[in-house]
């Protein structure tokens, strides 16, 4: 099967796709994820981009890849751009960031009389924050003809709003005011520098968690750091990886670390304990609680962050020992607690985290669905990496892949890994139980392409994948193994149990979900039609599955640009319900029976 290039702008991101597949899948393979409220059926047309150089307007859900393309994609079609101006329509969620600055054109001669111009300012109470009240009067001392700018943060309680002064510079620097939006995950961390009185985002990057070297889930981490010395080790880790995004991204741009202000943290609940050096060993233990669950205001300086020693670090709340910051954001980025549609959210990972309900109730969970849906425990199994299969589709009796970076197949990862059960399944070579079955039993009609495929490894059966077929035998195989699939089994069972027992905790059924929201790096890439064909998700017509990408990382931002954000995220958390799945009496009869594949 021949392959593409795909070239979006003004993105300038590349990807290579095999013939036939739409623009929105390509789009969700490079993270850019298109506004499809009628879930990419064509009926909307919210998904329309530009082909280039003609500019003729195409849905991207609905036009598919026969050459190489680019493609301009507006931010009309892009989803996240349109939820946060909904967002600020509706829920007046405009750019009003916690730290701002006012420049003061005559120079105050001290403290109180700064105080009184910025109320006059800005008509809202005024004090000096005690912790930087010695240096900022020292600096008042020195007069200046270029006036000063005033750095100012809102304190908000549940009596009245209060602004604090931070600090003072020299002259107006209101121009220059950045904070940085972050999403701490287990495997990788995203950083979005944004330009605070625009809400603008000006560059992102990313990097590994250096933490996984200690351990490659959240389970390992936590033993890792129940001494004193493995904590302090995970803390620091995980502080110079985001000093290090923060020197990247300065350089970026060519700004410099101290025009950053704030930086917003969006977590899961250990990740948010390492950061802050919590103790850890409780959430080990059953019943596995939370150091701390409330949003934390942090100096910078206390925790070695190197933005602006005078600005603010600001972590989520959590909900529970196991669901954590990262899913308050993304929730509130997917608007979960407004909407009257009865809403699935599911960030599959390790610890794959669900939330469920409608604005009026909202119920979560966490379901431990271990780490072979991100290739652990898989013999050819990897994470998403060069030479990763990535895809495999069913074209003209046989089978193709698409192989990450365009390299040779070595390994294959979870968006492949789900592909590939649902081929077996409907092709009839694994039956429902997950059981391969006997090559007696095959469809007559099976093609000889397929029927090729089918071997053996290590005295068990197996499907080829990828490698090159010579004389009867495959050199540089990568297949799927019945212990294989069996992970996968375990895998998907524990995520849709999950979902089961939140349904049943609302007095809901399959048939009442209206609209499946798929989070996380990793359901960008899943196939909605093969994800329902294993079970994975629930038996609900396509066009109700939407992928929203990062969510956790767009929450971070708006609680970074958004005192109205930052507010609703803690409502959120005071508002969703936990579930305890494992403590569900009827936990282990609901997981069996999602053990099974679905029929045809």
């Amino acid at each position: 099967m021949k392959h593409y290039q795909v070239h979006f702008q003004p993105d300038d991101i590349k990807v290579m796709i095999h013939h036939g597949a739409t623009l929105l899948e390509a789009a969700g393979l490079v993270g850019i994820i298109l506004t499809t409220p009628c879930g990419g059926v064509g009926r909307c047309g919210k998904c329309c981009v530009q082909l280039l150089p003609s500019k003729k307007d195409v849905l991207a859900c609905q036009f598919r890849i026969e050459h190489d393309l680019e493609v301009y994609i507006p931010d009309s079609s892009r989803f996240f751009k349109q939820k946060i101006l909904e967002h600020a329509i509706s829920r007046e969620v405009d750019s009003d960031p916690v730290i701002q600055k006012i420049f003061i054109a005559q120079s105050p001669s001290g403290i109180q009389q700064l105080c009184q111009q910025i109320f006059g300012i800005i008509q809202a109470p005024c004090i000096i924050d005690t912790v930087h009240s010695d240096g900022i009067q020292e600096k008042l001392a020195v007069n200046t003809e270029n006036g000063v700018t005033a750095l100012i943060a809102c304190r908000q309680d549940a009596n009245a709003i209060q602004w604090s002064v931070m600090d003072i510079e020299e002259g107006d620097t209101t121009d220059t005011l950045f904070g940085i939006a972050v999403d701490i995950g287990t495997t990788t961390v995203v950083a979005r520098l944004i330009e605070l009185q625009k809400a603008r985002i000006v560059a992102t990057v990313s990097a590994g968690n250096p933490q996984a070297q200690y351990g490659a889930d959240v389970i390992s981490r936590i033993a890792h750091a129940e001494t004193e010395l493995g904590l302090d080790t995970l803390n620091k880790s995980i502080i110079s990886c985001l000093n290090s995004l923060i020197e990247k991204v300065c350089r970026k741009v060519d700004i410099q670390p101290n025009d950053i202000y704030e930086l917003t943290v969006a977590g899961n609940t250990t990740m948010n304990h390492l950061l802050l050096k919590y103790p850890l060993r409780q959430l080990g233990q059953a019943p596995y609680k939370a150091y701390s669950l409330e949003a934390s205001d942090q100096n910078p300086g206390n925790i070695g962050v190197q933005i602006n020693p005078a600005g603010n670090i600001h972590i989520l709340p959590n909900l529970s020992g196991f669901v954590g910051a990262d899913t308050i954001a993304a929730t509130l980025a997917c608007g979960m607690d407004a909407t009257e549609a009865a809403t699935l959210l599911v960030d599959i990972g390790t610890n794959g985290e669900i939330v469920y309900g409608t604005k009026d109730t909202l119920v979560a969970a966490s379901c431990a669905a271990g780490p072979a849906l991100e290739g652990a425990e898989i013999e050819f199994g990897s994470r998403a990496q060069t030479g990763a299969i990535e895809r495999v589709v069913f074209e003209e009796k046989d089978i193709d892949v698409d192989v990450i970076d365009q390299a040779e197949a070595v390994t294959i990862c979870g968006s492949g890994l789900i592909d590939a059960v649902a081929i077996m399944l409907d092709l009839g070579i694994i039956e429902p139980t997950g059981r391969f079955t006997d090559p007696l039993e095959h469809d007559p009609m099976m093609s000889a392409k397929i029927k090729r495929r089918l071997t053996t490894y290590e005295n068990a059966p197996a499907f080829v994948l990828s490698g090159k077929y010579n004389n009867g035998t495959w050199d540089h195989a990568v297949m799927m193994t019945q212990k294989d699939v069996r992970q996968i089994q375990l895998a998907k069972a524990a995520i849709r149990a999950g979902i089961s027992l939140l349904l049943r905790k609302t007095a809901h059924d399959e048939s009442q979900i209206q609209k499946i929201l798929l989070a996380g790096a990793f359901g960008n890439y899943i196939q909605r039609e093969n994800a329902v064909r294993i079970g994975l998700l629930p038996n609900v017509p396509v066009e109700k599955i939407h992928f929203v990408g990062n969510a956790a990382g767009t929450g971070a931002q708006m609680v970074l640009t958004s005192r109205s954000a930052r507010n609703l995220a803690k409502k959120l958390a005071q508002k969703i319900e936990y579930l305890e799945i494992a403590h569900q009496s009827e936990f282990q009869m609901v997981f069996s029976e999602c053990l099974f594949f679905p029929e045809k």
